[in-house]
């Protein structure tokens, strides 16, 4: 990469402050949101009025600073034919969000060359925000972050997830969560990749494994993982329909394992 660090700064400022527009809209919104207000973009997929003007607040935002970037938001799509691209996702857990369940969160990344080098994570609800850029850590308000140094597999919890509008057989999925389920302490399913993967960052959860994923919700996430210490691998790299595992050092192992055994014995 040529960029000098004072240059990660100024991106992971842009981020950081792209993350918090957005999510001044979800508060704004959060508990509000009329019938009208509601659409589907596809079967069971949900788009909210607050998901279309965060997303055109924080790609505005961005442009600003950067207008020869690409950006590439989960409504309005983009241009990612360029080194520097941005992935926005202006309402990671949109289904949690209209229902009141309060975990959903903004995920705003900078990729170059599509390796992620900068990202936030802002999480309205409990005003917490999350972030990283490469070679730098990863903080929660200021604070530096680390995955959990846990090594018992009873005593660790997984998260996991996988599409309400799901591609594949659901049996796919049973064997998968059934194996992991067999061996750890505890499983959730909070119902937002991002927000997830910032729970392993700072030691929550120790591991995580969620389907078929897109590229804006997960590239924020995995850079927080990896400089708090943690392992990410995608099935697709940065591209839409990527299945994701993470955990710590101890943890990842066993989970590539678990879902590389059994993606083998189901082609």
């Amino acid at each position: 990469m040529t960029e000098k660090v004072m240059d990660l700064h100024i991106f992971l400022r842009v981020a950081k402050e792209a993350a918090l527009l957005g999510g001044a809209v979800l508060r704004e919104y959060f508990g509000k949101l009329q019938e009208q207000d509601l659409s589907f973009k596809g079967e069971k997929d949900l788009v909210s009025l607050a998901d279309k003007e965060a997303e055109e607040r924080i790609r505005d935002h961005i442009l600003r600073y950067f207008p020869h970037h690409g950006a590439v938001g989960e409504e309005k799509g983009g241009d990612r034919n360029t080194d520097f691209v941005w992935f926005i996702d202006p309402l990671d857990g949109t289904k949690n969000f209209v229902t009141g369940f309060p975990i959903f969160g903004v995920s705003v990344a900078l990729t170059f060359r599509e390796e992620p080098v900068v990202g936030a994570v802002y999480l309205p609800y409990t005003n917490n925000l999350y972030w990283a850029a490469k070679g730098l850590g990863a903080y929660k308000d200021g604070r530096e972050i680390h995955v959990s140094y846990r090594k018992e597999l009873k005593k660790c919890a997984v998260a996991y997830g996988f599409p309400s509008r799901a591609r594949r057989n659901l049996d796919f999925y049973w064997k998968i969560l059934k194996e992991i389920f067999d061996k750890v302490g505890s499983m959730r399913r909070p119902g937002a990749a991002a927000v997830d993967l910032c729970f392993l960052a700072e030691g929550i959860f120790d591991g995580l494994v969620e389907f078929e994923l897109n590229p804006w919700d997960v590239a924020a996430g995995l850079l927080i993982v990896k400089e708090a210490g943690g392992m990410v691998e995608l099935s697709k790299g940065l591209r839409e329909g990527t299945d994701v595992v993470a955990g710590t050092p101890y943890l990842f192992p066993f989970l590539r394992d678990v879902c590389s055994h059994i993606m083998e014995g189901l082609v």
